[in-house]
């Protein structure tokens, strides 16, 4: 079988090499030791839902596409996150993902031209069902292939309302640790009730209170000369709601909004409101046909370049400046885990980390059993940003926590 690949699937298979290179990672904790065969039986059996990672990738007539890899012997490290391989792709026998599994944790990274965050949960969630012996559905005959952005392209298509946003303050006034794929990774927990208590009370969601507060933390070490002081965060959108559209491909957008000196003088409720309704704009379906087109008539240019000798030598040349200046930090919010609760009452901690497509500074939030965890991975030489995010939210009433702090390198693909 053979699937064809959409411009928002070239965008990561294209970045594979340079700093925009972007393997996100889930990490599980389960509250037994890892049985590898059982495991191994539980990645199989979730292939089987999960079509698009039992390919791998091939080039044929200047295109490329996921193609099945015919049954390939699929292969898992016993080794903890510190001293897994750092490529993946030749040493998974063609498999875009990574699985590695030490004492009771096991952890798995992939190529993003596979799919976004939301279809990778699913197959993980698929992964711990099938481990756990939790009942699942028949197989089915069909799975939702549809290119995202092709799918609701429309050349006449006209925004909603949207304004354009600020840039931005220049990469060179906070100071980075040129670390390549490293990164110091902070975890961060708080119990999702009492950011929810916050974000109800002013009419607001977590992306809209927690966005902010951690642009307004920035601020405060950012020099007080900077020709612009300006935040401009980009919020990660999946387009499957708005577009009503269900893919297993790649379908999310950027949304970047910028924290101004103005902001500085709004409580809460104005601040959170402001970025709600920014968000609660973009999603309208007429706001995501038009990005989407947009976004897709920009990058067509590119990923049409040949030879691709040519296209890997400019995107390698320019994407360090992309990166640090597309928006100056990142956010993204997987929501709830969509873990059954047969699976979770085995869970004992989940982390999401997704790193380095952006800025110097991407913050990954996701929800399981009621505790909302957050992972921020940051390169600042001032490590002072994250204390002030914690101090600003407990002055809200969220007294977020601390729990560990790691180097993480990012594994890459390597074909």
């Amino acid at each position: 079988m053979r699937y064809e690949l959409g411009n928002m699937d070239l965008c990561a298979l294209t970045s594979v090499g340079t700093v925009m290179e972007n393997t996100p990672f889930f990490k599980a904790t389960l509250d037994e030791t890892v049985d590898a065969k059982r495991l191994m039986c539980a990645i199989k059996t979730a292939l089987e839902y999960h079509p698009l990672f039992k390919c791998k990738l091939s080039y044929e007539n200047k295109r490329f596409f996921l193609e099945d890899n015919n049954g390939a012997e699929i292969v898992i490290f016993n080794t903890d996150t510190q001293n897994r391989p750092n490529r993946y792709g030749k040493n998974t026998n063609g498999y875009l993902f990574q699985i590695c599994y030490f004492e009771n944790t096991f952890s798995f990274e992939w190529c993003h031209t596979v799919t976004d965050g939301r279809g990778a949960i699913r197959f993980f969630s698929t992964i711990l069902d099938a481990y756990f012996g939790v009942e699942l559905p028949e197989i089915p005959t069909e799975f939702p292939m549809t290119l995202g952005f092709e799918s609701i392209y429309d050349k006449n298509a006209k925004p909603l309302g949207q304004i354009k946003q600020p840039k931005g303050f220049k990469a060179k006034d906070m100071k980075v640790i040129d670390n390549g794929f490293k990164c110091t990774s902070h975890i961060l927990k708080v119990e999702t009730a009492e950011v929810l208590r916050v974000a109800k009370k002013f009419d607001a969601t977590p992306a809209a209170i927690l966005a902010p507060l951690f642009c307004r933390a920035v601020r405060e070490h950012l020099p007080k000369d900077a020709k612009s002081r300006n935040v401009s965060c980009g919020i990660v959108v999946d387009c499957r709601g708005p577009a009503q559209i269900d893919t297993m491909h790649n379908f999310i957008n950027n949304k970047v909004i910028t924290y101004q000196d103005k902001f500085d003088r709004y409580d809460l409720p104005k601040l959170s409101t402001v970025y709600r309704g920014i968000l609660d704009l973009f999603v309208q379906s007429e706001n995501i046909i038009w990005a989407c087109t947009e976004l897709k008539d920009s990058t067509d240019i590119l990923y049409n370049l040949r030879p691709l000798k040519l296209q890997k030598a400019l995107v390698k040349s320019v994407g360090k400046i992309i990166k640090r200046t597309m928006n100056n930090i990142g956010f993204t919010y997987l929501g709830r885990a969509p873990f059954s609760e047969e699976v979770k009452c085995h869970l004992k901690d989940f982390n999401f980390r997704t790193w380095t497509d952006t800025g110097d500074c991407v913050i990954a939030t996701v929800d399981l059993n009621g505790t909302l965890i957050i992972d921020v991975c940051e390169n600042y030489a001032d490590k002072g940003v994250v204390d002030s995010f914690l101090r600003i939210c407990k002055e809200f009433g969220m007294d977020i926590k601390e729990t560990q702090t790691t180097v993480f390198e990012q594994t890459n693909l390597e074909l």
